[in-house]
């Protein structure tokens, strides 16, 4: 069954998901930036180097390796990076935009990618399709290992 677009999304330039969260905006920042967190829905490893010049290193199933450089960063609520696959030969990063919104009692994850359309033509609808049910199956990830 195909997936519907979603508000937000662009095929091939940007994509948007949002994901409630039982948690406080403080505690629901704590999952963007503790390697062990993100390790538990995002990736199989994880190194974070926190700050307005920090980075991010993924390592995921079969070895995928993805790198994010900070754009910006504003904790508890915004962290921004350029973020790329790095063995993919995108040849352009994406933007990679994680908003933490505070809710009553709880919070909201609103993850924004976009410029896919800077990738080569050959794969960018390719990678955006990969990336929209990535973020979904990890969003998903994430609620539930913060409910629990």
């Amino acid at each position: 069954m195909t997936e519907a677009i979603r508000q937000g999304d662009i095929p091939g330039v940007q994509l948007r998901c949002r994901q409630a969260l039982p948690l406080a905006p403080e505690e629901a920042w704590l999952w963007l930036v503790e390697p062990p967190r993100l390790a538990r829905w995002l990736a199989d490893e994880a190194e974070v180097e926190p700050g307005p010049r920090g980075s991010l290193a993924l390592v995921g199933a079969g070895g995928v390796r993805e790198r994010g450089t900070t754009l910006e960063y504003a904790p508890p609520r915004r962290w921004v990076l350029a973020f790329e696959r790095l063995d993919a030969g995108w040849g352009a990063a994406t933007r990679l935009a994680l908003e933490i919104h505070p809710r009553a009692g709880s919070s909201e994850l609103d993850v924004l990618q976009s410029g896919f359309q800077r990738l080569p033509l050959s794969i960018g609808l390719t990678v955006w399709e990969s990336y929209r049910a990535r973020w979904r199956s990890a969003l998903a990830r994430l609620a539930a290992a913060a409910a629990g």
